[in-house]
């Protein structure tokens, strides 16, 4: 790979085929895909990834798509698919066929890096694991992304964001002080190791350029997630004290909460580190005499009367909207963050400053806001956001444009079932 011109995304010469499904994979492609690599999506129309819903959804499953209405291709406009498949190219390959198989085997041999997450097992069944997949391309850089890994008593267990939360332990230390675990509703570990994987990525093709050769890397999901918990392990490690949930609290910040604001459901989060930044909130909340009152003198005291001192901030941010608390306190040197609602989120002026948000026209869906990445570079451009494509989209460039397979051949592949473009079940 030459050097990128920087008139253009960074990785506009880069090529990724595509296996992952869901989450984790689909995020680690989509911030490549943002940097201006080319990512071609493998779905089959037996097996699609399973983001894109059923082809025939339930009534109880119609949230998931704009509006609430399915519409005549459901499969293209699920709300998860078309936020995290934007920058990509669909083809449709049953890899079950040694058809499919010989043409995903040619199509290794134009990419530089292969990505999935199935179980650990399921490519080298098939015969399409890196053993196979390097025979073909030596240089090609295989991520493999698994719940537990690629090796251990666990290798064949499969997972989701959620169930990852409790066998890595982040339940354990989430949820309300003294209280039950809880978790993070957000499936954490997901975005945590779709990103990690956009780092392997880039360290498995800076090692290529310095020794010509590809490489696997397995990347274990609950591996990536235990390594977010290290003050916690060390502190067992150290003082046999098991962490639990600490809600909004810190051991060296106080007061650090969530607090009400004016309206419904509106918050403000606060955290004061440093005797500065408390002498700034006092003289915020217009009380600069409570930074020498008994009790909130120090950090411990005033850990140890934090309900008290919740009690007063309540108070006054109660009075008052979330941007205006925010906006006030850090003027002060303090640390406060308004609590956005998704609705607000989409209308912040800081993001839209930063062009953070792209306007996607969807064939299937309309004009949205999209996510793009959350870093800017010095230098190169990102790319804009193409919608996410339909089922096999784009099977005629993929394999008769970059693979040079003639039209007869396309014709057969689908004859026999092994391209197309609707999933089975949708007559």
């Amino acid at each position: 790979m030459s050097r990128p011109d920087l008139a253009h995304p960074p990785l506009d010469e880069l090529r990724i085929l595509d296996l992952t499904q869901v989450a984790a994979g689909p995020y680690a492609t989509f911030l490549l895909g943002f940097m201006g690599a080319q990512v071609i999506k493998v779905e089959s129309c037996s097996r699609m990834d399973i983001s894109r819903g059923r082809a025939k959804p339930t009534p109880g499953e119609y949230r998931n798509y704009p509006g609430g209405e399915p519409g005549e291709r459901p499969w293209n406009r699920s709300a998860h698919h078309v936020h995290r498949n934007v920058n990509k190219l669909s083809v449709t390959l049953d890899l079950s066929k040694d058809g499919g198989k010989a043409v995903f085997l040619e199509l290794a041999k134009v990419c530089d890096v292969l990505m999935e997450n199935y179980r650990a097992p399921v490519m080298d069944r098939l015969g399409l694991g890196y053993g196979e997949i390097s025979k073909a391309n030596p240089q090609l850089i295989y991520l493999k992304i698994s719940s537990q890994g690629a090796t251990g008593p666990e290798r064949d267990y499969g997972s989701l964001g959620s169930t990852l939360e409790q066998t890595a332990g982040i339940a354990s230390v989430t949820g309300y002080e003294d209280g039950a675990p809880m978790m993070t509703n957000e499936t954490f570990p997901d975005p945590l190791v779709g990103i990690l994987a956009v780092g392997a990525v880039m360290a498995g093709l800076r090692r290529r350029s310095k020794t010509g050769i590809g490489g696997f890397i397995d990347l274990s999901q609950r591996e990536a997630t235990v390594g977010v918990l290290g003050e916690a392990q060390l502190d067992y490690s150290v003082t046999g004290r098991v962490a639990g949930p600490a809600g909004n609290t810190h051991p060296d910040m106080a007061p650090q909460g969530v607090y009400s604001c004016l309206g419904d459901d509106m918050w403000v989060a606060i955290s004061v580190g440093s005797h500065e930044e408390w002498l700034g909130l006092c003289r915020a909340l217009g009380r600069p005499a409570l930074a020498v009152e008994p009790g909130f003198q120090t950090v411990m005291e005033r850990r140890q009367n934090q309900k008290k001192l919740d009690g007063i901030i309540s108070q006054w941010t109660g009075q008052r909207d979330h941007y205006q608390v925010m906006h006030l306190l850090q003027a002060h040197g303090v640390a406060a963050g308004a609590v956005l609602k998704g609705s607000e989120t989409i209308a912040d002026p800081h993001l839209d400053a930063r062009g953070f948000w792209d306007l996607v026209d969807h064939p299937d869906v309309g004009q949205y806001k999209q996510v793009s990445t959350p870093w800017k570079l010095s230098a190169n451009p990102r790319k804009e956001a193409t919608p996410a494509p339909d089922l096999g989209e784009h099977n005629e460039y993929v394999l008769g444009d970059l693979l040079g397979l003639a039209a007869v051949d396309i014709e057969r592949l689908a004859e026999g079932g092994i391209i197309g473009a609707r999933p089975l079940g949708a007559d």
